[in-house]
């Protein structure tokens, strides 16, 4: 398998151990379904692994020849790594990951303002839920070294297979070869550019309606080799950053810098800047020049600067995208054998670090559902049950992105002042609280329950005549019920 990443090489990919097992269920008394996954992203292998584990047998295609992430750096919160231990893959991933043990937010002057994430609180970070952060390639791969574990062949990825179309009708994906699988139902994790999400539009009759659009932020990365600081000694600005594991963000007008290390061997800089209303849309990570990303900080705080000056720094930059909130993410009981799932149903602005977690959250949510005895009749009613679990979640977790991101960019002036005055009066703790106490697997399976409680109550009223009684609100029941504070 081939990681491609904009730092780490081929060669520095070290071999794959087995990772800790995770318990299988008995599943000798319950259907196994055939499910079909569009997609191989962090979403489609976590869908992949966590049905499996529920005892299903699963078949995800790939367009590109080889399985790939790209990108750099990436922050895992408590409710994802909940998961990934639930699914045994966590101890594989702890071999390259790093927990950091320290946060700063500060200004883009460099004033310290307060911490940026509660990373010692007890009650959120535990050892078997911790904050880290990792190499994307690392993380893809030790997914699917947990897919390579043995269930009994459960999970079979296609490569260099590319989705022509998908007979809702018939749960049917036929593929640019002409070949055609059927499946008991279809997930669709194919991005935020999805063009699964284009044909399901189709099928509905909303073509027409938008689904992605540009934010006007662009993304620069800067992967500085920690070699380089250290080469210059503790005199480097930035020397003590590469000498210790935490997480620093910089608040600026229209603008937010994020730092951390990666592996011990790089500091891995992202900033995000609002560009002007003209700008052109960039698809996928494009080279930069170190002088653009300079332009970008200029009169910003002399310690990120001074990054740009080593040798070996490599810049990309891309712009981002959100999707279209839809309507739904599941088709009507007649045809419901479809899901959108991943960034194809919840892309989001990357300001809370939650974007792989949602991802996350959505396979973990579909394993808990899935691991009970459900009939093939009932698979519709599964995948509406998890719309209802999982999309007030994700709904509100943009939403939450979006706020943030209007916050960090502050420009200096009262706003600002009273957004620094909150923050180090520790006013974000709730926002951090709602994010990484969630564990999508438990809810996942409290709402099959609470569905099935439902139909049963609602067939014993209609069996003694007492049906316009009941009035069942599944979906409330079903979504969180606490909603993060509004700072």
């Amino acid at each position: 398998m081939e990681l491609r990443s904009s730092h780490l090489s081929q060669s520095t990919i070290p071999p794959l151990h087995p990772p800790t097992a995770a318990k299988m269920p008995d599943h000798n008394s319950k259907p196994a379904f055939d499910v079909l996954v569009v997609g191989c992203g962090l979403a489609g292998l976590a869908s992949a692994l966590a049905l499996a584990q529920a005892g299903h047998r699963v078949t995800v295609f790939e367009r590109s020849e080889k399985l790939q992430e790209l990108g750099a750096g990436i922050q895992l919160a408590p409710n994802a790594t909940r998961l990934l231990a639930r699914w045994g893959v966590l101890p594989e991933i702890m071999k390259s990951a790093e927990r950091p043990d320290s946060s700063a937010c500060r200004s883009y002057k460099g004033d310290l303002i307060a911490p940026c994430l509660p990373l010692h609180d007890p009650a959120l970070v535990t050892a078997e839920a911790p904050y880290v952060v990792a190499h994307r390639a690392y993380l893809l791969r030790a997914l699917e070294s947990g897919i390579r574990q043995d269930l009994s062949g459960s999970v079979e990825v296609k490569l260099s297979s590319v989705v022509q179309s998908i007979d809702f009708e018939r749960t049917e994906i036929q593929l640019s070869d002409g070949a055609v699988y059927k499946g008991d139902f279809i997930l669709a994790s194919d991005g935020a550019r999805s063009k699964s999400r284009a044909q399901f539009l189709d099928f509905v009759g909303n073509s027409d309606a938008p689904q992605t659009f540009s934010t006007g932020d662009v993304v620069y990365r800067l992967a500085v080799p920690t070699e380089a600081v250290l080469a210059v000694g503790s005199s480097h600005p930035a020397y003590g950053l590469a000498t210790t594991m935490s997480v620093n963000m910089w608040m600026g007008p229209g603008s937010q810098a994020v730092l951390y290390p990666m592996q011990r061997d790089m500091l891995n800089v992202v900033l995000t800047h609002h560009e002007a209303e003209d700008h052109k849309p960039m698809v996928g990570p494009q080279k930069a020049s170190i002088e653009e990303f300079r332009r970008k900080i200029e009169g910003w705080d002399h310690v990120l600067q001074s990054l740009t000056e080593l040798e070996g720094v490599v810049c990309t930059k891309w712009t981002l995208f959100q999707i279209v909130e839809q309507e739904r993410w599941t088709l009507e009981s007649g045809h419901g054998r479809f899901a959108l799932i991943g960034d194809a149903a919840h892309a989001i602005l990357p300001c809370l670090a939650q974007g792989a977690a949602q991802s996350f959250e959505d396979a973990g949510a579909l394993g808990g559902i899935f691991d009970h005895p459900i009939s093939h009749d009932q698979v519709p009613d599964a995948l509406r049950v998890f719309e209802q679990c999982r999309r007030p979640r994700a709904s509100q977790v943009r939403s939450r992105a979006l706020a943030q991101d209007t916050m960090i960019g502050l420009p200096d002036g009262q706003a600002q002042e009273d957004r620094d005055a909150m923050l180090r009066a520790g006013g974000d703790y709730g926002t951090w609280k709602w994010l990484w106490d969630h564990d999508a697997a438990e809810a996942g399976r409290r709402a099959w329950k609470t569905f099935v409680t439902s139909q049963n109550d609602e067939q014993g009223l209609l069996e003694t005549g007492k049906g316009s009684e009941l009035s069942v609100h599944v979906a409330e029941v079903l979504s969180d019920s606490h909603t993060p504070p509004v700072w």
